[in-house]
């Protein structure tokens, strides 16, 4: 057992949230996903250094609200049979039918999905060992003129998030990807 240190660099800042693009595919598109075999550092345990590749198909994206979205890992079980469990926590705005559409198709989907938290960090959530699953959601219109109309869904996968070090995809241009003040181009 290799045991180290995790410290926390005080000259470095850690922000929480994500960035407000979700990527994913059908766990059918991929050709492979090499999840780490390496475990001599903690971070070399849960790194994707292989290239992600597609059979078919590529990653799209929905457009996620900021400051409505959360990723969890969590630490379940009886002692001696301890899982790792990921959850992620989005929200999908406006009630449209396009949203309505991909609850209604996918919702047995296996899926693998890809994001950027608000640090930089690419992560991949659900593998073609442990695929991820829309798990919860609730579209709703709101009720006061203030109210959120949308999507709240929650992915889970039975299985470890995945730090992936690689471009997961240019963000296209347009949307709200650059922070608050300078987010919006046109």
């Amino acid at each position: 057992m290799n045991i180290q240190s995790v410290n926390v660099y005080p000259s470095m800042e850690y922000y929480s949230g994500l960035k407000t693009k979700l990527y994913y595919a059908p766990a059918s598109f991929f050709l492979t996903i090499d999840l780490p075999t390496s475990k001599n550092t903690y971070q070399e345990v849960v790194t994707i250094n292989n290239d992600i590749k597609f059979k078919s198909g590529s990653w799209e994206s929905f457009d996620i609200l900021i400051d409505e979205n959360e990723l969890k890992v969590l630490l379940s079980g009886a002692s001696g049979k301890k899982k790792i469990k990921s959850e992620l926590s989005i929200y999908i705005l406006g009630m449209r039918p396009e949203i309505l559409g991909f609850l209604s198709l996918h919702s047995q989907t296996p899926f693998v999905f890809a994001f950027i938290d608000s640090n930089g960090n690419n992560w991949i959530l659900g593998n073609l060992r442990n695929r991820a699953f829309l798990q919860e959601a609730e579209i709703s219109s709101g009720k006061k003129y203030e109210d959120l109309s949308g999507a709240a869904v929650k992915i889970s996968s039975n299985s470890q998030l995945y730090y992936y070090p690689k471009s997961i995809k240019e963000i296209e241009i347009g949307g709200f990807t650059k922070g608050f003040s300078i987010g919006f181009k046109s």
